[in-house]
């Protein structure tokens, strides 16, 4: 665990959660911390990200999976505008796809739910301080992506997954379009691309191929 100086300013947190239980539980557990100070938490990513800019804190810790933004997206958005700001991810995902994109995204750290308390307590000091906390499951991912010749992360660009994701929630090619600032021509000479590369031949085979890399979840 990183040492800090209990005679410096307390690291401040900002904690995006939608459950409110755990929420709170986490709430109560980083007061009881020296190091560190909650000066905001919410239950959505539009709250949380407003308050972040509104407060510029040290630390995000934010769950990944939240009701009306992706965490990862969030915080990614939040490393540009406020770049001396740290990133923690929580979850319960532990897909491939998600995982990879932790990584991708830039963020600092990244812990799984079901972990115990000291160990978030002592990834949130580490990534505070300004290094990097991954628990096991991360490098394990990498090793088995590293290792499959027909992982999607060696074939499919980072905008090539992102319509992947897209085109498995149900959107048109026109939807895609507007939600990633391209024409719609453009985006179906991707998603072409994309069925060419993985061997697919419709877009009910693409669906499946996301459900299964977890791209998507199931409803």
């Amino acid at each position: 665990m990183t040492d800090h100086d209990p005679d410096s300013a307390p690291w401040r947190i900002v904690l995006i959660e939608d459950q409110a239980l755990f929420r709170n539980v986490l709430a109560k557990a980083i007061a009881l911390h020296p190091p560190f100070e909650l000066v905001g938490d919410s239950a959505t990513g539009e709250a949380g990200k407003a308050l972040c800019l509104e407060l510029h804190p040290d630390l995000l810790v934010t769950d990944i999976d939240l009701p009306d933004a992706d965490g990862i997206d969030l915080a990614e958005q939040l490393l540009r505008e406020l770049p001396g700001i740290r990133t923690l991810a929580l979850s319960n995902l532990k897909d491939p796809f998600t995982l990879n994109r932790v990584q991708e995204a830039g963020l600092h750290g990244y812990v799984e739910k079901d972990q115990p308390l000291d160990i978030l307590e002592e990834a949130m000091e580490t990534v505070a301080a300004g290094e990097t906390y991954f628990t096991a499951i991360i490098a394990e991912n990498s090793r088995s992506l590293a290792g499959d010749p027909d992982a999607f992360s060696k074939i499919l660009s980072k905008r090539e997954q992102e319509i992947v994701c897209l085109v498995a929630q149900g959107l048109t090619s026109s939807a895609i379009a507007e939600r990633v600032d391209l024409s719609k021509r453009s985006v179906e000479t991707y998603r072409y691309r994309i069925m060419k590369k993985l061997e697919i031949e419709n877009v009910a085979a693409l669906v499946d191929y996301a459900y299964q890399h977890g791209f998507v979840r199931r409803p």
